[in-house]
């Protein structure tokens, strides 16, 4: 296998294929979808254009900017330009691929973290309703029986008392079960 030299003209290509698929994950995860879309864009552009500027001053001829809204296709055309083998697009479609696998498992753990907040407060409404002085503390031991719809947990509350909880999703309603309660 033919190795890839790692020179500092190359920082914005490495950056490009590597920390802007990482980069996705927090904009995905922290802003509205369009507005996450418009910083990735616009940073893959700043990106792709300071490493022309590199490249040219090298004397090399480099792929077109337009190509930004592609960053594997510039990366692969870059590549390829320079006669090297085509790492950096390698590594890109490595770096994406571990992107989308965070956001669906950082994704995934927040819906569980909601479902415990939103079972947490409707255990406490529960407990209300039926005459006691407790409340919920927080929602632990998930685990999830029918995959979307049932989980089993435990529901702790401010006494020390841990209380078996059945919960039910519909679409966007959620139902709780305390077994002792009846509910």
């Amino acid at each position: 296998m033919k190795s890839y030299p790692l020179l500092r003209q190359d920082i914005f290509a490495w950056s490009l294929a590597v920390v802007l698929p990482l980069l996705w994950v927090v904009l995905y995860l922290n802003f509205p979808q369009a507005a996450a879309l418009v910083i990735y864009l616009v940073v893959a552009l700043v990106w792709v254009l300071l490493d022309r500027t590199n490249l040219m001053k090298q004397g090399i001829t480099p792929p077109s900017f337009i190509w930004f809204w592609f960053p594997v296709v510039y990366l692969r055309q870059r590549d390829q330009m320079q006669d090297k083998p085509w790492r950096l697009m390698q590594v890109w479609l490595l770096c994406t691929v571990l992107s989308f696998v965070a956001i669906y498992l950082l994704e995934r753990q927040s819906d569980t973290e909601n479902l415990a907040q939103s079972t947490c407060t409707t255990v406490t409404k529960i407990l209300h309703d039926e005459g006691y002085d407790e409340r919920c503390i927080r929602v632990t031991d998930m685990q999830e029986e029918v995959k979307g719809r049932f989980w089993r947990a435990q529901a702790l509350l401010n006494t020390g008392v841990k209380e078996p909880v059945t919960i039910e999703r519909r679409g966007r309603e959620i139902y709780v079960m305390l077994p002792e309660a009846g509910e």
